[in-house]
């Protein structure tokens, strides 16, 4: 049975684009490595909290995405 996908991934990609981002260039700015980072957009409750500061210093988050981001983490 295939799990639902998470939206909060497609948010983490959304950002990043809007910010001219790939996923690529996302993690390395983020210092997360490329496979981690794919983990984490597929199963976003599994972002540590550091994890997401990270990212959010690279593709600079809203406080509303922030939260949606943490909610069930």
């Amino acid at each position: 049975m295939r799990r639902k996908k998470d939206p909060r991934g497609d948010l983490i990609v959304g950002r990043a684009r809007t910010q001219g981002l790939n996923v690529e260039r996302m993690s390395q700015k983020a210092g997360i490595s490329l496979s981690t980072m794919y983990k984490r957009i597929r199963l976003p409750g599994t972002l540590t909290i550091d994890e997401l500061r990270n990212i959010d210093k690279a593709v600079h988050f809203t406080t509303e995405e922030i939260l949606l981001l943490v909610r069930n983490l």
